[in-house]
Formats: C-alpha cells, structure tokens, sequence
C-alpha cells in the first residue's frame, strides 16, 4: 500500500498561486472582517467568534445574509468560514477576549509570495477544522485534498470515477484505522446537492471561495495553481519516512523533522532499528547527532532511550561529547540508579536545547514557553539572563529570537489563562469544578490537575480524547494509536472555534469528563495557578461497593486549591 495520501505535484506558478491567495473570495471577506473589528477590537465570546449582537454588523461587512434567529456566529457558515479563515490566517488575532486587526492584515498587499501563501494555508486548515466534526477534526481537510488531487488526474472530472477516486485516495491514508468512518461520511454528506445529485458540490463551492478551483460543480471544476500549490504543500507538510537503508546521519535528519513537528520520533525507526544491533543503532544514531541540530540530538536521544539498557555502554561512551553530555547524563541517570543526577548546569543547557528545538519547529512563542517553565527567576527578564548565560552553541540565538518576539509587541501565551470547566459526564446532579490555567499547560499537566479536582487516587489508566485523536502516558503503552499527551498544550487544542474534549479516567468504571473552555483572560502576577475558582457537586467515592457504601466527603475547595499550588514544585508541576 502506498504510504503516501498525497503524491508530489510541483506547482509551476508559484506567484499565480500568491495571487489567488491574496484575491480570493475568502481572502477578502477576511481582510474586510478583520477592517472592522479593528483596534483596539471587539469583544469576542468564549467560542472565539462576535458576539450574538455583532452578527448582524459582521455579515454586513462581508456581504452575506443571516438567519432571523441566531444561535451563535457559528451557526452561520457564511459568516464563519470567513472568520475562521481571518483567525487562521493572522489576519484577525484574539487575545483574551477581544480580537484585534492582527499582524497579517497590516502587511496582507505587501508580503512576499511565500508569506503570503503561508499565511493562506493556514487560514485553509483552520476553515477545515472548523467545518469538520469535532470527532475528525481532519475530516474536511482530508477530503478537500483528495479532491484536489482527484480533480488533477486525467478525465478526474467524471462523474462516474470522481467518486470512487477521491474514496481510494482517503483510503490511502496509513495513519487512520477508519479512514471511512462516520466523520468522513458525514463530510461527503454535508456537501452534497441533493436536487442536482452532485455529491461534491458544497465542496466546490468552498474550494472557489478559497481561490483553489473554479467552476460551478464537480462536472466543471478546474485545479488553480493555488489548489496545485496546496498538493504540493500537503506532500511537503507529511514527515519524512525512514528507509531501512538510511545511513544513520539521514535517518537523523528525519528524527529531527519529526522533533520540530511535536511527533513522536521513535516510529519513524522502528523499521530501521529491527534490522540492527541496538547498542550499534544507537551509537550511530547519537554520533551522527552531535554536531548536527539541537532537534536532532533530541531525536537521537529519545530512539536510544527507547533501548532502555541496550544504549546503557553508548551513552557511557558519549558522555564526554560536549553537545551530548548533558543528554547522557540525564539518560544515565534513568536507566542505572547508581548514577550521579543531572546537575542545575545540566537542566539549563538542556532547557536552551529544548527551547532551540522549539524556535527552529514552531517558533519563538514556544521557545518563550520552554525558557519561561524550565528556567529558575522571578520573571521573564531575569529567566533571559539565565539563558543568555548558559554555554550553549544556541544560546545567544535563541534568546535574540525571543527577545524580537518580545519587542514586536506580541502576547505571548506564558500570559493567557484558560478558565475551563471539568465536569463529569451524565451525572445528575451535575458534578463540575471551574478551573484556571495557564494556555501553556500541557495535557499531561491537566490529568494531574484533574485527578485533585475530583479527588482520583491516580492508580488507573486515563486517556484524552480530542479531535478523534486519543493521548496518554506512552509509558503505559495502552496498545492503540495514543499519542504522547505531554506534548500537546491546550494553547494548541482550543484552537479556531474548538472548545471542548474529552478525558476518561479508570477504564474500567469509566469517570468520562467534558473539559469545556469558557473563556481567555490575561495571567495575574498576584495569583497562582492552577486555580479552583468554583465547583458543584461532591466528588462519587472512586472504589464504592455495595458491601461497605461510603458517602462522598464534601468538596474543599481550599484544600483543593493548597494541592493544587504543590504542583508547582512537585515533578508533575506546571
């Protein structure tokens, strides 16, 4: 099976597509949207989106008609692809509870090409996450591409193949169990004219808005070279995928694509680390690494790790390399007891290291994020002087990235705050706790926040479960397709108009939670966080039986809140 969904289409108009890009339909509606709301902004619900009383103003401003009664701007798609694109884009930002012109559209006429196609396709993702199910929330994005291609290929408009092609091409994506499952379904479905039979006409009729096709229906629509552009920038967007004749130093390379990307780099090797000695892959794998990229090293390192002791000599023997050493030291420290632990020296040249990996892979919001939760100081000012001060080849890179991020104005997410809301799932009456914390806490973070909440002994398995996705502790290797929660920050799953998932603790007697976001709001210096700001209900008794009922003990808010604030200086701390 080809392990590719998408196939390599080189787009051959580089600045036609820019031009698409910057004139589209859906461009334009989001530049007008992002005109109005202006500085020093509208005020925005927890959703994301105007406020009920602003949408009529809104839909005027791009041109679209509204329902006499509205729910939420949500509810009307004409209004929202448009917004949704904007806050993608860059060309609307949402701090807290107000949105703002953002950076995009004060330089959307004048940017580069490539600036201006980067911005459009995030824009494209963020209109597809918005329309696809909350349990796929790749669903859209999935199917706009197939289409894409299946559009692309010889007689790809025929209504007798169309179907079936872009069918086969999901098909082809490896990483999903249930490529057809009900999200993907409930795609094609929702798209569909059911007085013309055209199941692709809803799709195509985003796809022109977005500048990607033109034509009126799926019999007449034509590729542009935006839409080939987006092809290539799909096939481009997939990591890399080790060979089992890789030689070591491209096989790390690799590693480190997938370090930059927040994936986990070890199944990228597996294959390749079956067909040879462990102590030999390792050593390969961390030799090559040393002098190559701090993402590197970081791939390099977690593959050997994943050797337990079978790396145990090869990190002995690269403990005096000097980009390797504080990673052996660490290494050495988990796999034999009887080793020295890592040193204050050691922890802040790897957090440079991690922070590195940071700005080369997402950017300097995240490596803001890494100095700001690894680094010892009162402030940011005073964690800068610890990292400019650190004997890291990247060190003075690093913080000048910062530093310009900083200067530039932007709001970093070290000061947002997340209040969400944790309530426990088909109970009456209702049990929740209201909860604040920071938008860079992690999920791993939220499970040990939760367990406080509710009172949980933490002896079960747990899961979440966002977007059709499932995280957990890799340690516990729940046999699936979890990914590994302590990579993922909320900052990054409340993004666009999602606001709710999902958390299930102890498989067995299943405690399902909805973690619902309710608003943004800016850190304060004066509290600690995480926060309990407000509860219902007693927590159920977690191992009740009928042969010795207990009743609930009565929910203390300020005991919660004092282990709460231990997190902060325990090893689970936030």
């Amino acid at each position: 099976m080809d392990s590719q969904p998408f196939p390599v289409i080189v787009p051959v108009d580089v600045a036609g597509a820019a031009r698409l890009a910057r004139g589209c339909l859906m461009a334009e509606q989001a530049s007008a949207l992002a005109r109005w709301v202006g500085r020093p902004g509208r005020t925005v619900t927890a959703g994301r989106v105007v406020r009920r009383a602003d949408v009529s103003a809104a839909a005027t401003v791009v041109g679209v008609p509204v329902p006499d009664r509205v729910r939420t701007a949500a509810d009307v798609p004409t209004l929202h692809r448009p917004w949704s694109f904007a806050v993608g884009s860059g060309l609307l930002k949402i701090s807290g509870s107000v949105a703002t012109a953002g950076p995009a559209w004060e330089q959307w006429s004048s940017s580069t090409d490539t600036e201006t196609l980067d911005a459009w396709w995030a824009g494209f993702h963020a209109v597809c996450a918005a329309e696809s199910d909350t349990r796929r929330e790749g669903s859209v994005l999935i199917l706009a591409l197939a289409f894409l291609e299946a559009v692309t290929m010889p007689d790809g408009t025929d209504p007798d193949s169309l179907w079936n092609r872009v069918v086969a091409i999901v098909e082809r994506r490896e990483d999903d169990e249930d490529p057809l499952g009900w999200g993907y379904v409930r795609s094609l479905i929702q798209y569909a004219d059911h007085e013309t039979r055209d199941p692709f006409a809803g799709l195509v009729d985003l796809l022109r808005q977005l500048g990607a096709v033109t034509g009126d229906d799926s019999a007449t629509v034509a590729v542009t070279a935006l839409g080939r552009w987006s092809l290539a920038q799909a096939q481009a967007d997939r990591p890399r995928t080790v060979t089992l004749d890789m030689p070591a130093d491209v096989v790390v390379e690799v590693l480190a694509d997938h370090v930059r990307r927040g994936t986990d780099p070890w199944p990228a090797a597996r294959r390749w680390l079956e067909y040879r000695r462990p102590a030999d892959a390792a050593r390969e794998l961390l030799i090559a690494a040393a002098d190559l990229s701090a993402a590197a090293r970081i791939g390099a390192g977690d593959v050997a790790d994943s050797l337990g002791d079978q790396a145990l000599a090869v990190w002995q023997a690269v403990a005096h390399l000097p980009n390797l050493g504080a990673h052996a030291r660490v290494s050495l420290t988990a796999i034999a007891d009887d080793e020295p632990r890592i040193t204050p020296a050691d922890a802040r040249w790897l957090t440079v290291e991690f922070a590195t990996a940071a700005l080369d892979g997402t950017g300097p919001d995240e490596a803001l994020t890494v100095l700001f939760d690894r680094l010892p100081g009162e402030g940011m000012e005073a964690r800068m002087n610890v990292a400019s001060g650190v004997d890291h080849p990247d060190a003075a890179r690093v913080t000048a990235a910062v530093q310009q991020f900083l200067d530039l104005g932007a709001i970093p997410s070290i000061n947002q705050v997340y209040q969400l809301k944790v309530g426990l799932m088909r109970w009456r009456p209702p049990i929740w706790r209201r909860i604040l914390v920071p938008s860079t806490t992690t999920l791993a973070d939220l499970h040990a926040v939760i367990q406080i909440l509710f009172g949980w002994d933490g002896d079960h398995l747990h899961q979440f479960e966002i977007g059709g996705k499932r995280y957990s502790d890799p340690f516990f290797d729940l046999g699936g397709d979890e990914q590994d929660e302590s990579g993922v920050r909320l900052r990054d799953v409340f993004v666009g108009a999602a606001k709710k998932i999902r958390y299930e603790y102890d498989f067995g007697a299943s405690w399902w939670h909805e973690i619902t976001l309710e608003r943004a709001t800016e850190r304060d210096p004066g509290i600690t966080y995480p926060l309990c700001t407000g509860f219902s209900g007693d927590s159920p008794v977690e191992y009740w039986s009928e042969d010795d009922p207990q009743e609930p003990e009565p929910f203390d808010l300020a005991e919660t809140n004092r282990h709460l604030a231990n997190l902060n200086n325990s090893d689970e701390g936030i």
